[in-house]
């Protein structure tokens, strides 16, 4: 009988550090799970933080078509536009600019797209990824003046009447 609590005793002495060992591997789990999550979000943030940049690129590219400061339709002289002189570094974006003919006299379709350009990815071929992507309506400074767009043709009707 003397031997009886003698087991008892070593095996609850395997139990508890059977019990400390799996305690642990839980919050190894749980600490592996949350820094996942943290590294994920981050991430997240700074892709979001890129397209906030894309997009304010996009919106000043088509600014600067609606302020006739550069042609919908590109030209050779764009490039120096795109170089600042205070920019030290190269910049991650490329910009596209497409420009078509819209359903409505006097105006263009702009699309402008901004690309990220990822120099360590061009080994496995994919290079770009857009970040961007806006379409506006323009004037046209090569075809309709304003005052034969069908808005203000339809004012006038109204006023003869």
């Amino acid at each position: 009988m003397t031997r009886r609590p003698t087991l008892l005793r070593s095996g609850r002495r395997g139990g508890l550090l059977l019990e400390t060992l799996i305690a642990i591997a839980i919050f190894v789990g749980v600490a592996t799970f949350a820094l996942g999550a943290v590294r994920d979000g981050i991430v997240a943030a700074e892709r979001a933080k890129l397209r906030i940049v894309a997009v304010d690129l996009a919106s000043s590219r088509i600014a600067a078509v609606e302020a006739g400061l550069i042609s919908p339709y590109g030209s050779e002289d764009e490039s120096s536009i795109e170089l600042e002189v205070f920019e030290e570094s190269p910049s991650p974006f490329r910009i596209e600019m497409e420009a078509e003919p819209s359903g409505f006299v006097g105006l263009v379709r702009v699309v402008v797209s901004v690309f990220e350009i990822d120099e360590f990815a061009s080994s496995t071929g994919i290079d770009e990824r857009r970040l961007a992507r806006l379409v506006a309506l323009v004037p046209d400074g090569l075809g309709a003046t304003e005052s034969e767009t069908p808005l203000e043709a339809s004012e006038g009707e109204v006023e003869a009447r």
